[in-house]
């Protein structure tokens, strides 16, 4: 009753604040994205690393901050206007990540471990999920903004991905419980088969295509995908694949340090680790085919 208690109260926080848009969905990302980096760093102390805490977070907060500006009232960006500064940010982040290290007082001194899972986290924990805020925010070239967040075309573009991460996950589990025999990779994920991946896969597919379907013909009058149904299995096919590496990614970080969930902060389902692990790297990828294959903007 617990874990399905918490995943109510998940499920419905995350539906409201992709529903909403704007400030409200930043918000509550940069809160989920600020626990998963305490869980990172937890992890790489557990192997016995010494990220700094500070810049972790500081840079995950930045990332988030950077992806909002165009929405902060009394701030006219563009949309590319994050994009376009994320190298500035991330050079920025990996200069001090080096430079505050190397400083440091403690003893004995700062190694190559501690400045790279330094690195590792705001770029795991902070970039790759702030591409949701991007994608929340995107629209099509010339088109006059929609002030109504439901009728907004990144309310369409988060839906059809997280409509690909969330089948990929709930498919592979019950298709690997009923038909899998066959181990995925035993030495990282030991319950993940061959038969659950290809489930999940298929069925990101058909319910990518469904979505996007449904999106231009009854849900946004814009029609947000431009009618390109052909394109939408092949970003079930890709997002999906890259959702699953993504678990795969985390089971792995778990494994090296030895812990069997990121945290306890969700009773009954781990840490926000453990259920956003899919959506570290389907966001990005998301946001790159959609920006790119379907709108066609370089």
């Amino acid at each position: 009753m617990k874990r399905i208690l918490f995943g109510w109260i998940l499920c419905l926080t995350a539906v409201g604040g992709v529903m909403a848009g704007g400030l409200l969905f930043s918000v509550l990302l940069a809160i989920g994205c600020i626990l998963g980096g305490k869980e990172f760093i937890a992890m790489a102390q557990a192997k016995g690393y010494k990220p700094s805490s500070r810049i972790v977070i500081g840079m995950i907060i930045a990332f988030v901050v950077l992806a909002s500006l165009p929405k902060i009232p009394g701030i006219h960006l563009p949309e590319p206007f994050p994009l376009s500064h994320y190298p500035i940010l991330l050079t920025v982040g990996i200069c001090i990540s080096f430079f505050r290290l190397v400083l440091r007082s403690e003893k004995p001194p700062a190694t190559i471990a501690d400045i790279a899972s330094t690195i590792l986290g705001f770029i795991y924990v902070g970039w790759m999920p702030s591409h949701l805020i991007l994608l929340r925010n995107l629209a099509p070239e010339g088109q006059a903004y929609i002030w109504n967040p439901l009728q907004q075309p990144g309310l369409a573009y988060v839906w059809v991905s997280l409509f690909i991460i969330w089948a990929t996950d709930v498919f592979a589990y019950y298709v690997g419980k009923k038909f899998g025999k066959n181990l995925l990779i035993p030495e990282i994920s030991p319950k993940k088969t061959v038969e659950g991946a290809l489930g999940g896969l298929l069925s990101a597919i058909f319910w990518a295509t469904v979505v996007v379907y449904v999106a231009d013909h009854y849900c946004f009058p814009n029609a947000p995908f431009q009618f390109k149904l052909w394109q939408a299995p092949l970003m079930g096919l890709f997002v999906s694949a890259a959702s699953q590496l993504g678990d795969l990614c985390e089971s792995l970080l778990k494994r090296d340090a030895g812990m069997k969930d990121s945290s306890n902060l969700i009773p009954g389902h781990g840490g926000f680790l453990d259920r956003g692990d899919s959506l570290l790297f389907g966001a990005p990828i998301s946001y790159y085919w959609i920006k790119m294959v379907v709108l066609g903007i370089l």
